[in-house]
């Protein structure tokens, strides 16, 4: 339909389509005229000297296939887009303040908020986007010391955000972020390897004496418990052992004292029995000789089953016979 009616107008009109996340930049005699929006627009070309649709140079950035990225010159470009562009640019030689040569490459995220100031105000937008981060690159990370740089990594990328988004306003292009891909030390990364490595290993032999260290501590007072409560043990084994020795001893003395005790009882039940059965008579007479004669027998097994040749009589025996003998005097 768009053909035949610029078939019949014979080339005064043109109509172009322009693609959602795009624009163009319609010029008249090589001058700025309008931005064509995503939608069909209509040019009044005049048979070549009215409105044409302007052609530039933006570069791309690709990646080969041996993974190497560069920079594509690119010429006769009409469409702009609008879209969120991210471009990966290639690793960049940067000094940090420690004098250290570190490789960075970085990930820029933008978009193109004027696209009348993008590709008037700049040549190639894209190109001079890179040179941009580069210089900023440098300027940022050298103000890091080595060891900084590598822990500081949300702190420079805010920092290049803002430096970035500043330099690129004037040519109507909005940064809203930026990567730290990778941070490649180089020779730096063996010889800080080779430096961590080497405090790994002093850190672990410190620990390790410190376990020995704590662990012959450890059995020195486990020893030194040992030895006390072993003493102690002793201790009051001895005490328990005297207390028994001492208690039995006791207990034995009680035993022959209450032996006695009761010996000395029966005995004077008996002279009271024999003094109250005593009247003189034959049959009192015959009970004193068999009482003397059982206890004749009783001193002559004692004689017999000892080496003493001498008998202790107790004292109230012969009180014993000599009231009877008195006793059947009168």
């Amino acid at each position: 339909m768009l053909k035949l009616v610029e078939l019949f107008t014979l080339g005064l009109l043109q109509f172009c389509i322009v693609r959602q996340g795009e624009v163009r930049i319609i010029e008249r005699r090589g001058k700025f005229l309008r931005v064509a929006t995503p939608g069909v627009s209509m040019l009044l070309t005049l048979w070549g000297y009215g409105e044409i649709i302007g052609r530039f140079q933006i570069s791309e950035v690709r990646r080969d296939a041996d993974g190497a990225i560069r920079l594509v010159p690119r010429l006769g470009v009409e469409a702009i887009p609008t879209r969120m562009q991210v471009d990966d640019y290639p690793k960049e030689s940067v000094i940090t303040r420690d004098n250290a040569t570190v490789f960075i490459d970085a990930v820029v995220y933008y978009r193109i908020v004027d696209a009348e100031r993008a590709v008037y105000q700049v040549q190639d937008y894209v190109g001079a986007l890179q040179k941009l981060v580069q210089s900023a690159l440098r300027d940022e990370a050298g103000k890091y010391e080595l060891d900084e740089l590598l822990t500081s990594r949300d702190k420079i990328n805010t920092s290049l955000r803002v430096s970035l988004d500043e330099a690129t306003d004037p040519w109507g292009i909005k940064v809203d972020r930026v990567e730290l891909k990778d941070i490649d030390l180089a020779e730096f990364g063996r010889i800080l390897a080779e430096q961590r490595a080497a405090e790994t290993k002093r850190r672990t032999e410190i620990t390790e004496a410190e376990g020995q260290k704590r662990a012959a501590i450890l059995r020195a007072e486990g020893s030194r418990e040992s030895a006390i409560l072993a003493a102690e043990g002793q201790k009051q084994a001895a005490i328990l052992a005297a207390q028994a020795a001492k208690e039995a001893e006791i207990l034995a003395a009680e035993a022959r004292a209450t032996a006695t005790l009761k010996l000395r009882e029966a005995e004077a039940e008996g002279f009271r029995s024999l003094q109250a059965v005593f009247d003189g008579s034959e049959r009192a007479a015959s009970l004193l000789r068999i009482m003397e004669l059982q206890q004749a027998v009783a001193v002559s097994e004692r004689m017999s089953q000892g080496a003493a040749t001498k008998i202790y009589l107790p004292a109230e025996i012969s009180t014993l016979f000599g009231m009877i003998g008195n006793k059947l005097a009168d």
